[in-house]
Order: structure tokens, then sequence, then C-alpha cells
């Protein structure tokens, strides 16, 4: 996980939890996430300089408006005003991981 990453994951989980939100943008980034990795084409869209930042926040707009909390809206618009769109699941991860630390949960992986 990036640095970044870890900033703005953390900053939103932190807003998250002062609005009581935590488990709901969760569930939404978790969504997204795994949509952007089957999907990698829209985030090279949303980092791609053919299109001016007003371009690609009005294609998130079009895309997201009503379907997902309007933070998670604008959290994604920053990312791509700010060029780091790209490490949209390093944002996720972080918030994630505090959310688990948060609620003592411990991931782990059973093979069998």
């Amino acid at each position: 996980m990036t640095q970044v990453g870890n900033v703005y994951g953390t900053a939103l989980y932190t807003l998250a939890q002062e609005e009581q939100l935590t488990e709901q943008l969760l569930g939404e980034l978790t969504v997204l996430s795994q949509c952007f990795r089957e999907n990698p084409d829209f985030i090279r869209l949303l980092s791609s300089p053919n299109f001016s930042k007003q371009e690609r926040c009005q294609i998130l707009d079009d895309s997201f408006r009503g379907k997902v909390h309007p933070y998670v809206l604008n959290f994604m618009k920053l990312l791509t005003e700010k060029g780091y769109m790209r490490l949209f699941r390093d944002c996720c991860e972080s918030f994630r991981q505090t959310y688990n630390r948060d609620h003592g949960i411990l991931e782990v992986r059973a093979v069998t």
C-alpha cells in the first residue's frame, strides 16, 4: 500500500466514523474496488490527460451520482483531481485495514 493511499484512505475513514457511516462506505468502496479491478480502463480514463479535470469529474458524476454515497463520489473526484485515482485500491485497503483494527477483526486465509 502506498503512503498516499494510506493518508487518503485513513482520512475518509475518519470522516465516515464521525458521521457513523463506516459500514456503508466500506461496502461501497469494496464493490467499487472490485469493479475497477475488473474494468481497469475506467481508471485509465479517469487518469487520462486527454480530458480536463472537470470532464473527468463529470464522468464520475454521470456514472455514480445517486448510486453511491456523496462522500464516496466526492472522494473519487478528489482523487481524480489530484491525479491519484490509480491509487483508489490502496485507499480502499487502508480504509478496510483501519476499520478492521477498530473493530477487532483479524483477516486470515484458510487453506485446505
